[in-house]
């Protein structure tokens, strides 16, 4: 029933955590909050992957240990400092993570992580891993803008949510193919008419053409008559 709500207030007016809220009550989602220690995004991780968040500390080894051996991936990612310092920094209890450790992240477990945010026009970023295989487990993750991260869980009724929303698309979509359709019949009509217009425009001015050249005729021939005419009287005189 969450998709087919109706929202009170326009999304652009929520503030992040009610845009977050409503972004997954939209989505079919329940955030399993963890704990706001500096370590959030590593518990949320290890939440998804082992099952428990306290395992936090072996998620950050693991990222800290890709980000180590293959530099070459992140280190075009990061701008504020070396490289090396920032590995050295990230390898620290309780600093946060941030889009360069999901990617690691990413890379390191084979995964596709989905974050459901409270941004405004972001409100679903997707970060694959680098290999081409598609990935066989996807990590759902909450992000409070500048804030915390928490693991999502799917709710039961996610696959009426899902369907609901994938009709909603399809809806959408057709609405939006006959739009197209009428708007290109309109512009079909318009240059038919213009065509129509110009056609018209053009038989007109042949008709004027015509008209002027037979008066031109005409008058001609008055003047041959009143030539003719003259001769015929100076003959006369003599």
């Amino acid at each position: 029933m969450s998709n087919t709500r109706i929202k009170s207030r326009c999304f652009e007016d929520l503030n992040d955590r009610e845009r977050l809220e409503d972004s997954l009550e939209w989505e079919g989602y329940t955030e399993i909050k963890v704990k706001s220690d500096g370590n959030c995004q590593f518990r949320a991780l290890a939440d998804q992957l082992y099952k428990n968040s306290d395992f936090h500390k072996r998620v950050r080894q693991e990222i800290v240990k890709q980000l180590k051996y293959h530099p070459k991936f992140y280190k075009g990612l990061v701008d504020k400092m070396e490289f090396s310092e920032y590995v050295k920094n990230m390898s620290m209890n309780s600093v946060w993570g941030d889009e360069v450790t999901l990617k690691a992240a990413a890379d390191v477990y084979g995964v596709k992580i989905e974050l459901i945010t409270s941004l405004k026009h972001s409100t679903n970023i997707v970060i694959l891993p680098k290999s081409l295989k598609e990935p066989d487990k996807v990590v759902y993750l909450s992000y409070l803008a500048g804030t915390h991260f928490n693991s999502l869980h799917k709710n039961q009724d996610s696959g009426l949510s899902s369907s609901l929303a994938s009709n909603t698309k399809l809806q959408r979509k057709k609405e939006k193919g006959k739009e197209e359709k009428k708007k290109e019949e309109e512009e079909k009509k318009e240059e038919k008419e213009k065509e129509e217009m110009k056609k018209e425009k053009e038989e007109k001015k042949k008709g004027k053409v015509m008209k002027e050249k037979n008066k031109n005729q005409h008058f001609h021939f008055s003047d041959v008559m009143s030539i003719h005419e003259q001769e015929e009287d100076d003959y006369s005189f003599y």
